[in-house]
């Protein structure tokens, strides 16, 4: 099996600084291109090929290229009944019907005509494993996420929420959601853009903090949504918490309480600990002192999508991947944005986190948790 050779982040520099460069050519064919490049962008561009012969490769190989029996797309079967959760809307039915006329064929069944648009979309994204989970590109408006063994239908029910209490957060339009044998088919709209990750290195500060700034307003609006004493904390339709580390965990009870939900981030897959699990709860705030609040739960890079806007930077297009969203308390989003924050970090990107959800702003529950984390990954 062969290896794919990876992008050197000297590449994707360039690669997304040309690509700011056209953009500003199609807006000015006069423009002067010399303006828009970043203002370190010989430095940058050094160091990273610098790091490169020094023998820093960067990673760049990655996994061997999966067989294709690994693809979700093979576990498909047009025999199977196709069940719908969520009634499909109308963009989807036409689409499907124009796969059915391209074809040729009136008498598809409707699983035939959903697998034969699934084959024919563009894949976006794969997971670690892309037997479990895959992204595709069914055209210029719809997305659809296909997922094996899903248990919740957190994402769907929160892109529903939102859409319904707070339209003005770019986020995806929930599209109808189909189960077919064990996988499950989210269709969403297309968020257009780019990610953040990919745009990120070509930013200056300014640009920077204009997205710094942006999500601060996003997620104050997201975090203004009001919770009902007593009720669940996690999903809106009742799917409980979850805490992603090392591995996902879920409540196995439901959970109302702040002081409820510190034991459940403090039960990991080893017993024992109790001196230590009452000491971390000896030094922690009064639970009375935070707000519970919606909560993203993944909010990173790869989750925001973006898109050049003029001579004025890069604007916030959507918000994805809420699978993990709901209401906890107001400290646990701050512990989430810094998930794969290392001792050794170099990106940025942990500079110019929101205000709202700043570690800065929950200092004491973030330090607290970072602690916690030795014993629960």
């Amino acid at each position: 099996m062969g290896r794919v050779t990876k992008p050197s982040k000297a590449t994707k520099f360039n690669a997304h600084t040309l690509k700011k460069l056209q953009a500003a050519f199609a807006l000015d064919p006069e423009v002067d291109l010399t303006s828009k490049l970043p203002s370190d962008y010989s430095s940058r561009l050094d160091s990273w090929r610098s790091r490169k012969a020094d023998g820093d490769t960067e990673n760049d190989t990655v996994a061997p290229v999966r067989p294709h029996e690994e693809d979700i797309r093979a576990s498909l079967d047009a025999s199977a009944s196709v069940e719908t959760i969520y009634p499909l809307s109308k963009v989807v039915l036409d689409l499907l019907e124009e796969v059915s006329r391209n074809s040729g064929s009136s008498s598809d069944s409707f699983s035939e005509r959903l697998i034969g648009m699934i084959q024919a979309s563009e894949i976006l994204w794969r997971g670690p494993s892309s037997r479990r989970k895959m992204v595709f590109k069914c055209n210029d408006c719809i997305v659809l996420k296909a997922v094996r063994y899903m248990t919740d239908f957190t994402e769907y029910t929160t892109l529903q929420y939102l859409r319904q209490r707070r339209p003005a957060i770019p986020i995806p339009d929930p599209l109808g959601l189909l189960r077919l044998n064990d996988i499950v088919l989210i269709f969403m709209s297309y968020q257009p853009g780019d990610t953040l990750t990919n745009v990120w290195p070509t930013l200056d500060k300014v640009q920077k903090a204009s997205i710094q700034e942006q999500l601060n307003k996003t997620l104050t609006d997201l975090r203004s949504l009001p919770f009902t004493p007593g009720t669940q904390l996690g999903g809106i339709g009742g799917e409980g918490c979850k805490d992603v580390r090392r591995h996902l965990r879920r409540s196995d009870q439901p959970i109302t309480t702040i002081d409820e939900f510190e034991q459940f981030l403090f039960k990991g897959y080893r017993s024992g600990g109790d001196a230590f699990v009452s000491f971390m709860h000896e030094l922690r705030p009064p639970a009375s002192s935070c707000r519970i609040v919606f909560t993203h739960g993944d909010l990173r890079p790869d989750n925001i999508t973006v898109k050049m806007a003029g001579d004025h930077g890069y604007v916030v297009t959507g918000l994805i991947d809420w699978e993990y969203s709901g209401f906890y308390p107001e400290y646990y989003e701050a512990a989430k944005f810094t998930n794969c924050l290392s001792p050794y970090e170099e990106d940025d990107w942990y500079l110019f986190l929101p205000d709202c959800v700043s570690p800065k702003r929950y200092a004491h529950w973030w330090l607290l948790d970072r602690v916690r984390e030795t014993r629960v990954v």
